[in-house]
């Protein structure tokens, strides 16, 4: 099975983020834009794993939550990588709460490689990804949306745990099935 760790989204937020994407989609770029409700924080993407290997990352993801408390986190600045001006990904980066993170992700990726998971050959960059340009028609008044586009970050909100997600990919994009919800548990007694 083919998956991923991220962390999830509130519906609100979410939605201010695909009125975002409608925002940057009067640029008529040619862009695939990540359906509002698959947008999420990626943490790791896994790959092809087993289900020994799925085991294994759900125990790991149970220590890792086991020693975070929830935290809150913000949506902050538009951007795309490589650049702006050249546009490839287009993305959302994250204010609060970005060390935080950060940190888990630092953490799955260390404690990872005991399981066989390949280091990633980048640097995290704390993002939500929200779409991928496809082909250069219209980059360049993609770019300018991007410079000009007055957006209002929506509230910071509560993360409360780490999702372990399986993605199917089809003829009418990915679907998305949680394998495992890992509540963020460190500093709760009970």
């Amino acid at each position: 099975m083919r998956a991923f760790i991220a962390i999830a989204l509130p519906a609100e937020v979410r939605e201010a983020l695909g009125r975002l994407q409608q925002d940057l989609a009067a640029s008529r770029a040619d862009v695939k834009w990540v359906a509002p409700d698959h947008l999420h924080v990626t943490l790791k993407f896994l790959g092809e794993i087993t289900d020994a290997q799925r085991e294994g990352m759900e125990t790991l993801l149970r220590r890792i939550a086991g020693q975070e408390e929830p935290f809150l986190l913000s949506a902050h600045t538009l951007g795309a990588f490589p650049s702006v001006t050249a546009p490839r990904v287009l993305w959302v980066g994250l204010a609060d709460g970005r060390e935080r993170v950060q940190r888990l992700a630092e953490a799955i990726e260390r404690d990872g490689a005991a399981l066989s998971f390949a280091k990633e050959d980048h640097p995290f960059a704390a993002h939500v990804t929200i779409g991928r340009v496809r082909a250069s028609r219209h980059r360049q008044q993609l770019a300018r949306c991007l410079t000009d586009t007055a957006w209002q970050p929506p509230a910071p909100w509560r993360v409360t745990s780490l999702t372990l997600y399986q993605s199917v990919l089809g003829s009418g994009g990915p679907r998305y099935t949680v394998l495992a919800d890992v509540p963020l548990t460190g500093g709760i007694s009970g």
